[in-house]
């Protein structure tokens, strides 16, 4: 009994108690210290994540930044939607193949690239917005998502955007969402010289069959008043500071100038009178320099045209069957519409673009190929440029020819050389028809051809006038003048009046009919500066330092 009391009083379990209650404090600890590695690796996996998303975003951003810099938004889409308008933006998902639209497939090469799914972006997607700066602002701020999708500012100089777009990029990696916005600023100059009108490797100007005759006959020299007043290619009547618009650049040499009865430089009428000082006054009032390159603009500024016809509002044609109406043209007339027709035809072959009722565009671009610009056969004069939108007789804004055709088949042209003589038409001017901008064409060999609606002489009246009835004994007497009238044909008829009248007043008498015949149709060519800086080229483009911003995951669109 003794014994049991004892060991009932003995304390030996007691280090169990204590032993399990340690064991029990040290599991607890335990399991929060694995909570807590848990929960820092699930947060570190996010963060790496949000890091990815981040990553991608910025990528965006500064992809699209290089890209604007060759495909600015100028000009407003058909739609014209808000920044965060449905649709207004554009989308894609890395390690995409599917067909994509332009603007995404610039972008999507160097992205899938550059963040492959194998490195933990399987399934991100991705988003850019354009939305217009409007009150250059360089802060970002939600109220910019309402702007319009285009470089919309008007410049103090009048030409349209300040070159700034804020760019907005969205990116998905997982179940993180990352956004980044960042003010864009690119840098743009004229692709073409303001202050030349017409640029051509030759010029054409045929006043009509009845003064090339003439220039052949008795008459010799002197019909060189015949050509008027007006030349050819007339200055920007609203740049009254700058004289020095509407000048006319060939490249054909200076001696072919001059060269007499046809010149190679200078055809037609131009060519017969090569000699005379009123070739000058047609052409330009004395204003014609040498043109010192082949091409008028510079590949890049080429290939620019071609990427903003890709573009809304533009039209882009790949070929068009020689003789097409209207070129296969179905874009609307707009100042900021680009059409570039890459091939009429085998290459050399023509098609014809009717301006009886106006036509007017940014630029139409032909690229292999030449072009008929056909008026509605009156002498409608071409209006002044001030005066808004397309005009009767007239295409309104920038018409180039590349004459690609020249350059070998490996540089995908038809191998037809550039020998400076004799030279093609590229482009026709034709049957009343005006341009009020520039007009352009590449290589020494090309020409440009201008035909205004032919003059004509009523030779009855002009006998008439020069040779008066006689009347003897109250007899009136017309003898000589209806023989004269008999004789038949223009050159005859002005030979026997030099006989019988003298030369000075023959020539008078024709040029009272034929001057008020060219005044009537004006000059073919009124030089735009306006429409031709429009013209531009865009070059080096990023993000403006310290508009930079990190909108984390907010608004997902």
């Amino acid at each position: 009994m003794r014994l049991l009391t004892g060991r009932l009083r003995a304390d030996d379990g007691s280090a169990l108690i204590t032993a399990l209650l340690a064991c029990v404090v040290m599991l607890a600890l335990g399991f929060a210290l694995l909570s807590i590695v848990d929960t820092q690796a699930r947060e570190s996996g996010n963060e790496r994540i949000r890091d990815r998303a981040f990553n991608l975003s910025e990528s965006v951003l500064t992809s699209e930044a290089f890209v604007l810099g060759r495909n600015w938004p100028s000009s407003a889409p058909p739609s014209n939607p808000a920044c965060n308008a449905s649709g207004a933006g554009f989308t894609d998902t890395i390690g995409a193949t599917t067909p994509a639209s332009a603007a995404t497939a610039r972008l999507r090469p160097n992205l899938n690239a550059s963040h492959r799914p194998a490195d933990g972006y399987a399934g991100a997607t991705w988003q850019v917005n354009i939305c217009d700066d409007v009150d250059g602002s360089t802060v970002w701020s939600d109220a910019l998502l309402s702007n319009k999708t285009w470089d919309t500012n008007n410049m103090p100089d009048g030409s349209t955007g300040n070159k700034k777009v804020w760019v907005r990029a969205q990116s998905t990696v997982g179940t993180k969402t990352r956004v980044v916005v960042g003010l864009v600023q690119v840098r743009s100059t004229p692709a073409l010289d303001p202050k030349f009108g017409l640029v051509a490797g030759g010029l054409t100007d045929d006043l009509g069959a009845s003064i090339n005759a003439l220039s052949t006959n008795a008459l010799g020299g002197v019909l060189g008043g015949l050509l008027g007043t007006k030349p050819t290619v007339a200055p920007d009547p609203t740049q009254p500071a700058s004289p020095r618009t509407g000048v006319i650049g060939l490249r054909c040499g200076a001696l072919d100038v001059q060269a007499v009865p046809a010149s190679t430089c200078l055809a037609g009428t131009i060519g017969a009178l090569g000699a005379l000082p009123a070739v000058q006054t047609l052409l330009t009032g004395g204003r014609i320099q040498q043109f010192p390159s082949i091409t008028t603009a510079t590949p890049e500024a080429i290939a620019q045209l071609r990427s903003q016809a890709k573009q809304a509002p533009g039209q882009y044609i790949a070929s068009v069957a020689a003789g097409a109406a209207n070129c296969a043209i179905t874009a609307p007339s707009s100042p900021e519409t680009v059409v570039f027709i890459e091939k009429i035809g085998n290459g050399d072959q023509s098609c014809t673009v009717d301006v009886g009722a106006g036509m007017q565009y940014k630029a139409l671009v032909i690229g292999s190929g030449r072009i008929v610009v056909r008026g509605n056969g009156s002498t409608t004069a071409a209006p002044l440029p001030s005066v808004a939108g397309p005009q009767v007789n007239t295409f309104s804004g920038v018409l180039y020819a590349t004459n690609q055709q020249r350059l070998p088949t490996a540089e995908g042209g038809e191998d037809l050389g550039d020998a400076a003589l004799p030279g093609r038409e590229v482009i026709r001017i034709e049957n009343g028809a005006h341009v009020k901008g520039g007009v352009y064409a590449d290589g020494k060999s090309a020409k440009i051809g201008i035909y205004p609606p032919p003059v004509t002489i009523a030779t009855n009246a002009l006998v008439d006038a020069l040779i008066p009835c006689t009347v003897v004994l109250f007899v009136t007497d017309c003898t000589l003048r209806n023989s004269v009238k008999l004789l038949g044909g223009v050159t005859a008829i002005v030979d026997r009046l030099i006989e019988l009248v003298g030369l000075t007043a023959t020539t008078n008498a024709i040029l009272n009919q034929v001057n008020p015949q060219r005044a009537a149709y004006g000059s073919a060519i009124t030089a735009d500066v306006a429409a031709i800086k429009r013209i531009t080229v865009y070059g080096a483009s990023g993000v403006v330092p310290g508009t930079f911003r990190d909108l984390q995951a907010r608004r997902p669109q």
